[in-house]
């Protein structure tokens, strides 16, 4: 589902082998799979050559305004440091980022740590840092090492990824004055979210992944028990939105008869309205994560030929932690129906076979277990829905009393997503238990025995594994 129908800015056909591919930034907006392609697949990136020049003529338009005026970090002290009077040379750019580097928490992963350096290069590339074009090559160089930079996630409040981005920078230089940077590079290159963009991004390409395997579960679900059709019918959902249409349209049982039931219960009549809205919450903080992604969102900003610097609040990702809290709380809403939808296959009145899909025994609980993983696994998701961001902070002596704490809300949305994984896993394992519905559905690992009472626990964490490659057999279509 990622970012179909959507220009791609790769230099090699997409059939090319990944490690083979070059992205190049500048010259057209980043997608979400480029991100991905990157991260995970070993891409590489380039500069184009409109980029090359953006990013020199918004260094030299820095410099050259700074000699007029006072601008924020280079003329200036950062923070409540704003009104002291600074001359920036090497020696106090580099203190800068020591005083800023702070890090603590959980280590990036190397995919969400080359997700950041694609981020703040396409970032640079639109021309209004100011960064300097050595800075910006040594950016792009730090993705071909064998040994990546290390940055942490702690300390970022959603107003720029301040600790981790001063952190790259120490490194990708060599934390000493000889290295690739411009006396001016201080704050233009800390100015910025990269990490929890990337952090974003990736978190974004696990749940369109799961939501993918959701939509396979639920189609199979409809179709073995024998859901009626017209609760997924293409007339009503005309006036609803596309992802809303497209989920219908995907989720309706292959078998199009009156079905077992003239209304089925809530958790198979609202899988379209319910999987829809999460499909449509997920574009939506897909969109919000882009747009910060391909802006020069720095403070301050440059504009090259309008020959000014301008200090704003771009830097203020709120957008993206809205969109996060919504998404958190659709996939709060469709786990809430998956445990009920669980609950259904362990019903004889639903599947016409044994309590809790077990083997007959008269004292058996089967599948029983999975209930309660699952059960647990939506508590997890409702806890995380629940947080908020939207309090006030007083940092810096009071020069920034407010923070969306957006990285928080990235993090709850990935947790949330793992959570969710587990639920459908939990399912997946209950649903093949019912005659036919290994038919239905291709990918999943071989069962580890039949119906009879056992340990479900390794076929749970294979099942869990193999989410991202399930798809409908034929017998479906």
């Amino acid at each position: 589902m990622i970012d179909a129908k959507r220009r791609s800015n790769r230099a090699t056909a997409p059939a090319a082998a990944s490690a083979g591919v070059t992205i190049v930034l500048g010259d057209q907006p980043l997608q979400l799979d480029d991100i991905r392609v990157f991260a995970e697949d070993g891409a590489r990136a380039q500069y184009s050559a409109a980029a090359v020049d953006a990013i020199a003529l918004a260094h030299d338009t820095l410099l050259r305004l700074a000699e007029t005026r006072p601008v924020y970090g280079l003329s200036t002290g950062v923070g409540a440091r704003r009104s002291v009077a600074v001359v920036r040379d090497r020696a106090s750019c580099l203190r800068l980022w020591r005083s800023h580097a702070l890090q603590y928490g959980p280590a990036v992963d190397a995919e969400r740590v080359r997700a950041m350096l694609l981020i703040r290069a396409n970032q640079l590339a639109q021309g209004g840092s100011g960064v300097s074009p050595a800075l910006a090559d040594a950016l792009l160089a730090a993705t071909t090492r064998e040994d990546p930079p290390t940055v942490a996630f702690g300390g970022a409040l959603g107003t720029g990824d301040l600790g981790a981005l001063a952190a790259l920078a120490l490194q990708i230089t060599a934390d000493g004055p000889s290295g690739p940077f411009a006396a001016s590079d201080g704050l233009p290159f800390m100015s910025s979210s990269a990490l929890t963009l990337a952090d974003a991004a990736l978190t974004l390409v696990d749940l369109d992944r799961v939501i993918d395997a959701a939509m396979v579960l639920g189609a199979a679900t409809a179709t073995t028990l024998r859901t009626t059709a017209e609760h997924f019918a293409a007339a009503a959902f005309a006036d609803r939105y596309p992802a809303m249409r497209d989920a219908a349209t995907r989720l309706a049982p292959s078998d199009t008869g009156p079905g077992a039931r003239v209304q089925d219960p809530f958790s198979m009549r609202l899988l379209p309205q319910s999987l829809g809205s999460v499909r449509l919450s997920w574009e939506r903080c897909r969109d919000a994560m882009l747009a910060e992604v391909n802006s020069a969102h720095e403070n301050p900003r440059v504009f090259i030929r309008e020959e000014q610097v301008a200090h704003t609040g771009n830097f203020y990702t709120v957008d993206l932690e809205l969109a996060c809290g919504t998404a958190l709380r659709a996939l709060a809403q469709d786990a809430s129906l998956l445990l009920a939808r669980l609950g259904l296959l362990m019903n004889p009145r639903y599947t016409g076979q044994a309590e809790f899909l077990g083997d007959g025994t008269p004292d058996a609980t089967g599948a029983m277990m999975l209930e309660y993983v699952a059960a647990a696994a939506l508590a997890d998701i409702r806890d995380l829905a629940a947080a908020h961001g939207g309090h006030g902070v007083h940092l810096s002596l009071g020069a920034e009393e407010h923070a969306p704490f957006t990285p928080q809300a990235v993090r709850r949305l990935r947790l949330a997503t793992e959570s969710y994984r587990t639920m459908l896993a939990c399912f997946a394992v209950a649903l093949r238990r019912l005659p036919g519905a290994e038919d239905l559905l291709r990918g999943l690992p071989e069962r580890h025995g039949g119906l009879e009472d056992r340990d479900l626990s390794s076929e749970l964490a294979d099942t869990a594994s193999a989410l991202d490659r399930i798809r409908l057999g034929e017998s479906h279509e």
